[in-house]
């Protein structure tokens, strides 16, 4: 095991000792026995279905074990009991990250920064995987192309920010960052909403 992965203090291994089961857990995934701080949290969540920590050491687990999809559950189970678990938020923005949903991951870390504008704990190593490109053919006429643009369905949108309608404009998507601008700025209360609002709109209005 790579020990660079997960580390517990003296503290935690002390805790362990006494048989405080998180803290069995997370000695075991320190020491690389994945399979077993999942075994110990199953064992002992059902018990004590109110501690976050609990679910947070399972998540851990399941995810230093390569169970994404259920390590992303339990990272869901955290928020729902925390919403501002910032090993939660960092960690499902890995997850979305590697998966190539760099919008929705940088929404998870935007939202870690408004928790704690100090955060240190954002430092990780991750290594995107090559992609698949797809080519497209480009109609000459105008008017096609339009059409074609129109009917194009919006992609689903995982957070209504500014941060993300502000990625969404740089990225040239500037219908989804008009959907959020006016959503935000529903009222018409905010001049710096107004004016990138604006400035939305008149990109579209450049494309068509």
């Amino acid at each position: 095991m790579d020990e660079k992965l997960y580390k517990v203090s003296a503290n935690t291994r002390n805790l362990a000792e006494q048989g405080y089961w998180p803290a069995r857990a997370a000695v075991c995934m320190a020491e690389g026995w994945y399979s077993k701080a999942v075994e110990i949290c199953l064992e002992n969540l059902p018990h004590y279905p109110h501690l976050v920590s609990g679910y947070v050491i399972y998540a851990l687990a399941l995810y230093l074990a390569g169970q994404t999809e259920s390590a992303t559950e339990q990272f869901y189970e955290v928020l729902a009991r925390d919403p501002d678990n910032i090993t939660a938020l960092k960690y499902l923005g890995d997850i979305k990250f590697m998966a190539g949903d760099e919008i929705a991951a940088i929404a998870n870390y935007h939202r870690i920064f408004e928790i704690d504008p100090y955060c240190q704990g954002l430092k990780c190593a991750i290594v995107l995987k090559n992609r698949e490109t797809t080519r497209s053919i480009t109609i000459n006429r105008g008017e096609e192309s339009i059409e074609l643009q129109k009917k194009q369905p919006l992609r689903s949108i995982p957070f209504y920010t500014e941060t993300v309608a502000d990625l969404y404009l740089a990225q040239g998507h500037s219908r989804l960052a008009e959907e959020i601008y006016d959503y935000l700025n529903h009222n018409g209360a905010n001049p710096r909403l107004r004016y990138k609002l604006t400035q939305a709109r008149n990109k579209i209005k450049e494309k068509e």
